[in-house]
């Protein structure tokens, strides 16, 4: 496939995945000032799958609180309409991902592994919007689960390439292979699914966090926590050794050594936790 024909596939938007119905409508709500709780609650009690997963990740141990929420209205009033965004899209994202096989189960795994980083990183660095930094690692390649859809001998063949050599780059050989690679393509579905400019952005340029002009500190996050689940082996890039203090990132966001040694227990112990709840 010549690369004209790639950059058709990238720029095609009529065809990429929609988002769930029920979470459509949701996220829609979310969106809007004057939603209340009881719109909420109206719109995603019609999914049963979403509602019972709301109910067990509000009353998990990561939304620790002192009485059951019972309610999907109870949700929304005690953790609040941007947390509960970010369980209605994770649960979402993460049906989407449970469709496809073994490679996509890692891709799931790493993406949430970069949405929990992303949230500590924005805890640790006082970025006041957290649950933003969380949808922006959650869905930093959302792109590449877009391109096995559309080309899947191409990226299988790319994801043995760099599973067997880990000196080889994904994004390198996507450029190589296709002339386009997938943080252009999750660009284009996040705005498709209509999602805030500044995590459009994150998506986009995680890989190339300097060029990003809205919210750099944002995507220097997740090009940090993307790095940060390669090094815990969190997803099918697995780079123990990686020194991540002396990430570009890193240093861009001002986290030394030791701030990020302290970081990376306490993000491992979250992956843990949160992981159980979606599976």
């Amino acid at each position: 496939m010549n690369q004209e024909s790639a950059q058709k596939i990238a720029l095609t938007t009529q065809d990429l995945p929609t988002m769930p119905h029920i979470a459509s409508q949701a996220m829609q709500r979310l969106s809007d000032p004057e939603a209340s709780a009881r719109d909420l609650h109206e719109i995603i009690s019609r999914d049963q799958a979403i509602t019972a997963r709301i109910l067990r990740i509000a009353n998990s141990a990561c939304y620790a609180r002192r009485r059951a929420i019972l309610t999907v209205k109870d949700a929304v009033i005690t953790i609040g309409f941007n947390t509960i965004k970010s369980i209605v899209i994770s649960a979402a994202l993460c049906d989407f991902f449970k469709t496809f096989g073994l490679a996509e189960k890692l891709m799931w795994e790493h993406s949430l592994g970069c949405g929990l980083t992303c949230r500590v990183l924005a805890q640790k660095l006082k970025f006041p919007k957290i649950e933003e930094a969380f949808l922006a690692g959650l869905l930093h390649d959302v792109g590449k689960v877009v391109l096995y859809m559309k080309l899947p001998k191409k990226i299988l063949l790319i994801v043995q390439e760099v599973y067997h050599n880990p000196e080889t780059t994904f994004i390198g050989l996507e450029r190589k292979l296709l002339g386009f690679d997938h943080a252009q393509v999750g660009e284009l579905v996040a705005r498709k699914w209509n999602f805030a400019e500044e995590i459009v952005e994150a998506i986009g340029k995680h890989h190339s966090p300097e060029k990003a002009q809205i919210f750099p500190r944002l995507c220097h996050m997740v090009s940090l926590g993307n790095a940060i689940c390669h090094k815990l082996e969190i997803g099918f890039i697995k780079q123990p050794d990686l020194d991540v203090s002396q990430l570009r990132s890193a240093k861009a966001l001002g986290l030394g050594a030791d701030d990020l040694e302290e970081l990376l227990e306490g993000i491992q112990s979250a992956f843990r936790a949160e992981k159980e709840l979606f599976s």
